[in-house]
């Protein structure tokens, strides 16, 4: 038979290893934490200062990297500018879905009257001739667009995507889902935009731009295996854009409109629900797949940390 102290000696070891093994679990908990917390993103989803619809988002990475996607109307050009300098005052990457000047107004008006510093422009753009003669009376819109990224300061840092295109920024991996489509001419402008998925740690964040109908169709039948995220901007100020099955596939738990309050209620000026548009419709479709949060842009600049 075991002596009592080898028994008491036995049990020390058993309740040192133990002790041990809870540490050891405990720091690599609080390690994980750390990383995590150290590789976060910040992400603001700009509001619109005017009473325009608009698409602008403000992304800080661990190092302080700014990056944008789109920004929003002329008139929002002010509040961007503002985010800009008080991060820095320059700008890593900036990514232009597509050119409604409700998406690219600000980055123009940058470009054309302000010395900020832009490190890269990452665009899809179709030619002149095929905006003229497919934009629905807006070619005009790319063409101010193509005429400002001319600039001296930025011509030789605009680069077109390809797709499946990955683009590392600091912490934060993007890769490029949808291009240009040139061969869909229905809602032709909004069907030819970027789509992006951003990736930090284990999160991942899609941005659809104003992707309509038949290219979400196209990302379904070309992306489904890359389309699982946990955010979704939502396609088109969240009217009349992408259809229900994509955002199925996408299966989001936080959905960021960038949505002002009239077309977030629809609202024609008569009261909730005069108007026509559709965002009811995809808030119901989002609501049904089990969408836990909404970041809207008619409640201002809201930031948002992703760990």
């Amino acid at each position: 038979m075991l002596s009592q102290n080898t028994k008491n000696n036995k049990r020390k070891i058993i309740i040192a290893v133990i002790s041990c093994t809870i540490l050891i679990i405990i720091a690599s908990i609080l390690l994980m934490s750390y990383i995590r917390y150290n590789n976060r993103l910040e992400l603001t989803q700009l509001g619109n200062m005017t009473t325009r619809q608009m698409m602008g988002y403000f992304l800080k990475t661990k190092d302080n990297k700014n990056i944008i996607i789109d920004g929003g109307t002329t008139g929002d050009s002010q509040n961007l500018i503002d985010y800009i300098n008080q991060n820095g005052g320059e700008v890593d990457t900036w990514f232009i879905t597509h050119p409604h000047e409700d998406h690219v107004g600000a980055i123009i008006e940058i470009l054309n009257n302000t010395q900020i510093p832009i490190h890269n422009i990452y665009v899809t753009l179709n030619t002149p001739e095929w905006y003229e003669k497919f934009g629905d009376g807006r070619g005009n819109e790319a063409q101010e667009l193509m005429q400002a990224l001319e600039v001296d300061r930025v011509k030789e840092k605009v680069t077109e995507v390809e797709l499946g295109q990955e683009i590392q920024v600091d912490n934060i991996t993007f890769k490029i889902l949808g291009v240009k489509n040139p061969e869909i001419t229905e809602n032709a402008m909004n069907n030819s935009s970027m789509v992006i998925k951003c990736m930090v740690n284990n999160k991942s964040i899609i941005f659809l731009g104003d992707t309509g109908q038949e290219s979400g169709e196209k990302l379904l039948k070309n992306q489904r295996e890359q389309l699982k995220a946990d955010y979704v901007q939502v396609a088109h100020h969240g009217q009349a854009g992408a259809g229900e099955e994509l955002y199925k596939t996408i299966s989001p738990k936080v959905a960021m409109w960038p949505t002002p309050d009239w077309l977030w209620n629809n609202d024609s000026g008569q009261g909730e629900d005069s108007g026509t548009w559709k965002t009811k419709e995809t808030r119901a479709w989002l609501e049904n797949i089990g969408v836990k949060e909404n970041i809207i842009e008619k409640d201002g600049n809201i930031t948002i940390k992703i760990y």
